[in-house]
């Protein structure tokens, strides 16, 4: 199997090129064209709890697998946010954000685990996607993704984080006392421990809704 990724960072998309029999596993609704010479099936992979824990992880109930009947059949993916996409070449295990995966090929597992309720507090959730397997691993991101490798210690807003190595443990912990939590803009942010990489994003979307919220438009109340 062939890959590309093109336009990066800012609205990065991705061009598989498979051979007979090879197979793609996709995340829902991210596919933008594709060859005649590919079968496309839907189902929830891991059964109906799979289906269900990746739901409670952001992602879709449902996931498409696209095989090719021939030699040299194309596959166009883009993520639903416009941002970046990473390509990982995966032997082992790595954790990714909710709504960061897009495409894997079926050698990668990808579960939901239980991100504790210090994730909920931080805003993250709770759940992240756990992808562990050997063969390879898309995740997208919103903005450009920049890669961190953490030899001690690394402290990140909650919100930027896209994924990062089994290897690292995070604590989430405040900025400086309560006047920093509350009016410094940061909030809880997260300090990841040990030797391992990090994946963070440029952009959140937390930020662009507090940008965003003083156009809204308002309708008047009657009176």
């Amino acid at each position: 199997m062939q890959h590309q990724i093109k336009n990066k960072p800012d609205f990065a998309s991705l061009h598989l090129q498979l051979d007979s029999g090879e197979s793609v596993v996709t995340e829902s609704g991210a596919m933008m064209g594709m060859s005649t010479g590919l079968t496309m099936e839907t189902n929830m992979k891991g059964g109906l709890m799979g289906g269900l824990k990746r739901a409670m992880g952001g992602e879709s109930l449902f996931m498409n697998t696209y095989t090719a009947d021939s030699d040299g059949q194309r596959l166009d993916l883009a993520p639903a946010s416009p941002g970046d996409i990473h390509h990982e070449a995966l032997s082992g295990t790595i954790f990714v954000q909710s709504g960061a995966y897009m495409a894997s090929t079926p050698g990668v597992e990808v579960d939901s685990k239980w991100g504790g309720a210090k994730t909920f507090f931080a805003g993250e959730g709770l759940f992240m996607l756990r992808c562990s397997g050997q063969g390879d691993l898309w995740f997208n991101s919103y903005g450009a993704i920049h890669e961190v490798h953490v030899e001690q210690t690394y402290t990140v807003d909650t919100s930027h984080i896209v994924g990062f190595d089994e290897s690292l443990t995070f604590n989430i912990k405040k900025v400086g006392g309560l006047k920093s939590l509350f009016f410094s803009g940061e909030g809880l942010v997260c300090e990841f421990s040990g030797h391992g990489r990090l994946w963070i994003q440029t952009r959140n979307a937390p930020s662009l809704a507090g940008f965003l919220h003083p156009f809204r438009p308002v309708k008047p109340k009657n009176d």
